[in-house]
């Protein structure tokens, strides 16, 4: 299934001209500033010359019939001969089939040639801070009105709303990053590092946003259907920003899941167990004769009960009281911290909780306790029965 994303390749044009978005689907129409460099290099910078265009292209992605728009800083350039290139460019775009991102480029490297060859200037080559500003917060408030935008009294905070889903960014005085996330709803995701990466303006962090949430909706979806019928443990508070959620299977063992590819949010997850060895090796022997039913048609839950073999997931304790024992008996017994452990003392009659980076640590502190292909062997600070846990670097 192809993305509205993909097929109109918001990402290459993005990249390439970070203030150039589409704001119209019928027709197709790209508008925004074309940022000319200086020299023959393009060069993002923020006080580069700017240009106003509107590209519309009634069969895309085709350049059959597209004409352009200038605005008025490029008035000095508007004679024959340059009409006559810019014409040239459209027509040998159509020929060859060339994506809107290329052609952008073309033309910005033709609006250079006419700047450095002719003595005429672009009527706005340095733009005021502020007046920028002003221009392209009235811009982005036209184009994307689903995405709400909100700001502190002095324009220096703007929160963008979207799907229950917010980021802020901060104005800063910098050429390359003229936008700085300072809180984000968002996850930490690979595909989604460095999100003021060619955010030179409003209108296109509005639409990377956008873009971001709409992808991540369907991940969301799985995960909400987990804490509907789960007992999550971790998190306690899940929010957008968690990708993962650690199950309650029983008092020796939990499992964790993890969506590492929200483009895929329905393909195998991360699945790690954590829990006493004895629970933890009986699970994986078990899953791993089945991994490779794991059905992409289904969702994650669904799939979870078949490697577990579960008709439904525990659910969380009513009383009180069992939740206070529950919640007191999983404080790690070396640090007694709050964050939740996932280690667990093989002896049932001891079942003591620990964090693997303190009992690691207990356990190196003995002498004769053995390492073994990354393990170190030793006995339960509390019940003396044997244990084991991997080795933290």
């Amino acid at each position: 299934m192809v993305t509205i994303h993909s097929y109109y390749n918001y990402e290459e044009v993005l990249e390439r001209h970070p203030e150039i978005i589409l704001v119209s689907e019928s027709p197709v129409t790209w508008h925004g500033f074309l940022i000319i460099s200086r020299s023959s290099c393009a060069s993002y910078d923020f006080q580069s010359p700017r240009v106003r265009l509107k590209l519309i292209m009634p069969v895309y992605p085709s350049f059959e019939s597209a004409r352009i728009k200038f605005g008025r800083q490029i008035a000095s350039l508007r004679n024959t001969e340059f009409h006559k290139r810019v014409k040239e460019l459209i027509k040998t775009a159509f020929k060859i089939e060339q994506t809107v991102s290329s052609f952008l480029t073309q033309l910005q490297l033709l609006i250079g040639e006419y700047m450095r060859n002719t003595d005429t200037k672009i009527l706005i080559s340095n733009l005021d801070t502020t007046r920028y500003f002003l221009q392209e917060l009235e811009a982005a408030l036209q184009y994307l009105p689903d995405i709400l935008i909100s700001s502190d009294q002095n324009l220096n905070i703007i929160k963008l709303h979207y799907r229950d889903v917010s980021v802020t960014l901060q104005r800063c005085i910098n050429a390359e990053l003229p936008w700085k996330v300072i809180t984000s709803d968002l996850p930490n995701i690979p595909i989604f590092e460095g999100f003021e990466k060619n955010v030179t303006n409003l209108s296109v962090a509005k639409t990377k946003f956008q873009w971001q949430v709409d992808i991540l909706e369907k991940a969301w979806e799985q995960l909400e259907e987990i804490d509907e019928n789960c007992w999550v443990i971790d998190p306690l508070k899940p929010n957008k920003s968690h990708m993962y959620r650690r199950i309650h299977l029983s008092q020796s063992l939990s499992v964790t899941i993890t969506i590492d590819d929200p483009l895929n949010p329905i393909a195998l997850p991360v699945i790690k167990f954590s829990g006493s060895d004895n629970e933890v090796k009986r699970q994986m022997d078990d899953i791993s004769n089945k991994i490779n039913e794991w059905d992409h048609n289904c969702s994650i839950l669904e799939n979870l009960k078949m490697l577990l073999n579960l008709y439904e997931f525990p659910k969380q304790q009513e009383s009180m009281e069992e939740k206070e024992a529950i919640i007191s008996n999983r404080e790690c017994g070396i640090c007694f911290a709050d964050e939740l452990p996932d280690k667990i003392c093989n002896n049932e009659k001891c079942m003591r909780y620990f964090h693997s980076a303190c009992l690691s640590k207990w356990l190196q502190t003995i002498t004769g306790n053995q390492v073994v292909f990354g393990h170190i062997y030793g006995t339960c600070p509390y019940c003396k029965e044997k244990i084991s846990c991997s080795i933290e670097q």
